[in-house]
């Protein structure tokens, strides 16, 4: 009788395992969020100091911050770790030519707006609004072309994957792709860590570290060279 109840427990623990199992959901390089929240996209960036302290600096700069607070935006965010990136690239290489190092604040407004409105695009769109992308079939899953706040060129995109021999199941991941000019695209592409964060005026996606700010840091560093000359 005791060993009957021992295989039953495991029958039903059994059950409870594969029912989880068939309810997960996947997302690739990082949290799968459902969030909604009662507040803007400019106050969430404030509730995150640890990823976004040095980006709501730069936002502020910019003069940016009546759009991430109040305008109907998706926002493709990059984290500090991606500003910071690009940054000690500059200093690298001034510090290399015998230049003083340059900080945030020393940088002109105009910069980070060029720069940070490549993330901004007009309107929501959630994980479910963008189209399919794979760089293996583009002339079947393109992503979506879209201009970027300051009229950039960019590229929308979720990738597909397969799980365990089943084809497309797995987990997506957001594709953000930097184009510029279609005839001689950049195609300079981030992934997407962290999706679908909503606020009351917009939508956040968050970029994985391996971003570094301005898609193109020579082109940042180029920018804020030439200022400096």
């Amino acid at each position: 009788m005791k060993r009957k109840n021992q295989w039953l427990l495991l029958l039903l623990t059994g059950i409870c395992i594969g029912a989880l199992s068939c309810k997960k959901e996947y997302f690739a390089g990082g949290n799968l969020q459902k969030g909604v929240f009662n507040i803007s996209s400019y106050e969430f960036l404030k509730t995150k100091p640890f990823q976004f302290d040095t980006l709501v600096t730069i936002v502020e700069l910019a003069g940016l911050k009546e759009t991430i607070d109040k305008e109907n935006v998706t926002f493709f965010a990059p984290t500090d770790h991606a500003i910071k990136k690009s940054m000690d690239m500059l200093n690298q290489m001034r510090y290399v030519e015998s230049k003083d190092s340059i900080f945030i604040k020393d940088i002109p407004p105009y910069i980070w707006k060029k720069y940070l409105s490549e993330y901004i695009i007009r309107d929501k769109y959630l994980l479910k609004d963008i189209a399919r992308y794979d760089p293996l079939q583009l002339n079947v899953y393109p992503g979506q072309y879209m201009a970027s706040y300051n009229g950039y060129i960019m590229n929308l995109g979720v990738r597909f994957s397969d799980y365990q021999g089943t084809k497309d199941v797995g987990p997506r991941t957001v594709i953000f792709t930097n184009i510029g000019d279609i005839g001689n695209p950049l195609n300079i592409s981030s992934e997407v860590a962290t999706s679908d964060l909503q606020t009351t005026n917009g939508v956040i996606h968050v970029l994985n570290d391996n971003h570094a700010f301005g898609f193109s840091s020579f082109a940042f560093i180029s920018d804020v060279q030439d200022y400096f000359q």
